[in-house]
C-alpha cells in the first residue's frame, strides 16, 4: 500500500481492519493460531501508530531497556523507589504508577507498528524488533510488581480501561513479547497488499508517518517474515467497533451464562475445555469401549454416554455436577465402570482425568467429615487442607474429574448431607471459608443396598425362577433405599441399577482377566500361558456365583494362573548372573538423583534382572480329577 496524506486517516475503519487481519491470519498461520484478542490488539496498534504525532523513541528510558539483560531486575529498580516514595502524595504516586507500565507498553506498540507497517527494522542504531520484545516484557514485569502493592493493585483494578484483570494483563503482555514476530509479519502482509482477491482500493488504507529525524534505517530483511512465535494485548475501545449488542463480535453468538458464574480462571478454562473435548469425542466408540470391558451392564454404560452427549452440545447444567447412584449386587462392575471410564477419557483427552475415591465405611462418625473439608479452627490439624481442597487443585485444571463414594449407605448420614450442596450448586465450603467449585466433576455413589439383605435372608419360597427372583430383589432395593437413605439425598441422584452377571458374561470377564496375566508372562519372561477348556470351566466354577458375581474370579485366576506358574518358573530357573547388584546400585543412584530418571531405561533394566531362564517357552494349565495340573 502506498503512503496516504492525512485526509486518508478517516478510512482506517476498525471493523474492516480486524476482518482483513483475521483473513490474513487464517491464510498465513492457520485458523485458531491468532485469537480474537490478538486481532483487536493489532487493530489498536495500527490505529494509534498511524495517528502518532510525537516520537516515543526520544525517551531516556530506551537505552536502559535495550541494554538490560534481566527485565525483572530492571523493573524492580524502576518500581521499588516509586512504591516506597514518601515525599509524594498518594494521588501523585498512583498517577505515576499508572503511567509507568503504559509508557513502556506504548513504546512496544510503536516498535510493532514500525517493524510491521513502516517496514523499519532499525532506528538510531536500535533494533526495533528486539526493543519491542524487551519493552513488552518490561511492561509485564512492571505491572506485576506494581500489583504486589495493595493500594496500587486496587488502583489498577478500578482504573484500567481494558477488561482484563491485572494477572491476565501481565500474562498477555508477556505473550505479546513471545509472539512479536508473528504480529509484525501479519502487519507487514497487511501493509504490502491486504487480502488477495479483495477490493483493497475500497478497503483499509494505512497511512505511513513521515520518517522521523535521526536517519531511520530500513533493513532488507524487513520485507521477509519474522521468525518469532507470537502474542496479543486487549485493544482499546476503538477496536471494539463492529461488536454486537451484547459485546460479542458481529457474526458470533452471544456469550453463554458461563461468564456470569463466579468461576475462577482455572475452573472457567476447564469448563470450556470439557465442551471442546466432548464435542470432538466419538461417543459411539466410547460406548463400545466401555461395553467391551464392563460386561452385561448396557443401562449403566448408556446412562454415562447420554450425559456426555449433553457435554458435547454444551447444553448440560453449568452449576450442578451430574450425580449418579450405582446400585446392584457385589462384583458386577460398579467401581470398575468408573475406573474404566476415567482411563478411556484420559487416553482420549491426552491429559489425566482426576479420580477421588471415598470409602463410605471409613466415615462412620460425624467428625470423620472433617477429613474432607478440613478440621474446624481450634481443633487438631485445623491448619491443614481437607481432602476435597487438595483434590480441587487437580480437578480445577482438568476438563473433567470424578468423585466416587463407595458403599455410601455404610457412612454416617452427615456424609450424605455434606454432598447435598455440592449436588445442587456444585460448591462446598472448606474449613478456611473457601468455596470449592466442583461443577466440572461427576459424582458417583455406589451401594449394594437390597441385594446384600436378600442374600443374607435367602430367597423366600415362590421366588425360585429368575424373573420372580429379580422382582423380589427390585422390591428389596426400593424398600432398602427408603429405609436407609433420606429422600432429599436420593431425589438428587440418577439411579442406575446394575444387573446380575450371567454365565456367558463371566466367561467374557474370565478372558479379560486371564489376558492381563498372559501379557505379563509374555512380556517379562517370554513364556506363553495356555488354559484348557477343562481348566477354564473349573476356574469359572470356583470364582463365580450368582449372588457375588465376579468378585472372587480375579483372585482365583491370580492364585491358579499367576502365583502357581510363577512358582514353577522360579523353581525351573537356570539362574546365572543377572547383575542384580548392578541394577540395585543403578536404582539407588536414580533415587539419589545421581542419575537421570528415564522410565524406559529403568523398566528395561528391572525386567532384564527379573527374567527367568527356563528350558521351555509355554506353560499349559489343565484340570484332571478336580485338580489343576501344569505342563511345559
Amino acid at each position: 500500500m502506498a503512503s496516504e496524506p492525512p485526509d486518508a486517516f478517516g478510512r482506517l475503519e476498525p471493523s474492516l481492519l480486524e476482518w482483513q487481519l483475521r483473513e490474513l491470519a487464517g491464510r498465513h498461520a492457520g485458523a485458531g493460531v491468532v485469537d480474537e484478542m490478538e486481532l483487536r490488539h493489532l487493530v489498536s496498534v495500527v490505529l494509534h501508530g498511524a495517528l502518532l504525532l510525537h516520537d516515543l523513541y526520544s525517551s531516556d528510558r530506551i537505552d536502559t531497556i535495550y541494554t538490560s539483560s534481566d527485565p525483572r531486575t530492571l523493573a524492580r529498580q524502576l518500581v521499588v523507589p516509586l512504591v516506597s516514595e514518601t515525599d509524594l502524595s498518594e494521588g501523585e504516586r498512583l498517577v505515576r504508577a499508572g503511567r509507568l507500565p503504559d509508557d513502556v507498553r506504548k513504546l512496544a506498540d510503536q516498535c510493532l507498528f514500525d517493524v510491521g507497517i513502516t517496514r523499519m527494522r532499525r532506528y538510531r542504531g536500535l533494533d526495533l524488533h528486539d526493543l519491542g520484545v524487551r519493552a513488552y516484557r518490561m511492561a509485564s514485569e512492571i505491572l506485576g510488581l506494581l500489583a504486589e502493592d495493595v493500594s496500587l493493585r486496587a488502583f489498577f483494578e478500578n482504573n484500567r480501561l481494558g477488561p482484563l484483570p491485572i494477572a491476565e494483563e501481565v500474562t498477555f503482555l508477556r505473550q505479546c513479547a513471545e509472539r512479536f514476530g508473528i504480529h509484525a509479519d501479519l502487519l507487514l502482509q497487511l501493509r504490502l497488499g491486504g487480502i488477495e482477491g479483495s477490493d483493497t482500493a475500497s478497503g483499509v488504507v494505512i497511512p505511513v508517518p513521515r520518517p522521523r529525524s535521526g536517519a531511520p534505517e530500513k533493513d532488507a530483511a524487513a520485507d521477509g517474515p519474522h521468525p518469532d512465535p507470537g502474542t496479543t494485548r486487549e485493544g482499546d475501545s476503538a477496536s471494539r467497533e463492529g461488536a454486537g449488542p451484547d459485546g460479542a463480535p458481529e457474526g458470533k453468538p452471544p456469550l453463554s451464562d458461563l461468564e456470569s458464574l463466579a468461576l475462577s480462571r482455572e475452573d472457567l478454562i476447564s469448563s470450556y475445555e470439557r465442551i471442546v473435548l466432548f464435542a470432538s469425542l466419538d461417543l459411539d466408540r466410547l460406548r463400545a469401549q466401555l461395553a467391551d470391558v464392563v460386561v452385561d451392564q448396557p443401562a449403566a454404560v448408556d446412562a454415562l454416554c447420554d450425559e456426555f452427549a449433553l457435554y458435547a452440545t454444551g447444553t448440560h447444567s453449568l452449576t450442578s455436577p451430574p450425580s449418579y447412584f450405582f446400585v446392584g449386587p457385589t462384583g458386577v462392575g460398579k467401581n470398575y465402570l468408573v475406573e474404566t471410564l476415567v482411563r478411556c477419557l484420559s487416553e482420549t483427552a491426552g491429559v489425566p482425568i482426576p479420580l477421588l475415591t471415598i470409602d463410605g465405611p471409613n466415615y462412620t462418625d460425624a467428625s470423620d467429615i472433617n477429613e474432607l473439608r478440613g478440621s474446624t479452627r481450634g481443633f487438631v490439624r485445623s491448619d491443614e487442607e481437607g481432602l476435597l481442597a487438595e483434590f480441587h487443585e487437580r480437578s480445577s485444571r482438568a476438563p473433567l474429574s470424578v468423585i466416587l463414594v463407595d458403599e455410601v449407605e455404610k457412612a454416617h448420614p452427615h456424609l450424605r448431607k455434606f454432598f447435598l450442596g455440592l449436588m445442587d450448586r456444585g460448591t462446598v465450603m472448606d474449613n478456611r471459608g473457601r468455596s470449592l467449585f466442583f461443577a466440572n466433576s461427576m459424582l458417583v455413589f455406589t451401594s449394594n443396598l437390597g441385594f446384600s439383605e436378600s442374600v443374607a435372608r435367602g430367597t423366600p419360597v415362590g421366588y425360585r425362577g429368575r424373573e420372580t427372583r429379580e422382582s423380589f430383589e427390585n422390591s428389596e432395593v426400593s424398600r432398602s433405599l427408603r429405609q436407609a437413605l433420606s429422600a432429599e439425598f436420593v431425589n438428587r441422584l440418577r439411579i442406575v441399577r446394575f444387573e446380575h452377571l450371567s454365565r456367558a458374561s463371566i466367561e467374557t470377564i474370565f478372558d479379560l482377566e486371564l489376558d492381563k496375566v498372559r501379557r505379563r508372562f509374555q512380556e517379562v519372561h517370554g513364556v506363553t500361558l495356555e488354559v484348557t477348556s477343562a481348566a477354564k470351566s473349573a476356574l469359572i466354577e470356583q470364582g463365580y456365583s450368582y449372588d457375588y458375581g465376579a468378585r472372587h474370579l480375579a483372585s482365583v485366576i491370580n492364585r491358579v494362573a499367576n502365583v502357581e506358574v510363577a512358582r514353577r518358573l522360579k523353581r525351573d530357573d537356570a539362574g546365572g548372573d543377572r547383575a542384580e547388584k548392578a541394577v540395585l546400585d543403578y536404582l539407588r543412584q536414580v533415587r539419589n538423583k545421581e542419575r537421570a530418571f528415564d522410565p524406559r531405561e529403568v523398566r528395561a533394566r528391572v525386567l532384564g534382572a527379573a527374567r527367568v531362564r527356563v528350558p521351555y517357552s509355554a506353560v499349559v494349565i489343565d484340570c484332571e480329577n478336580g485338580a489343576f495340573v501344569y505342563r511345559t
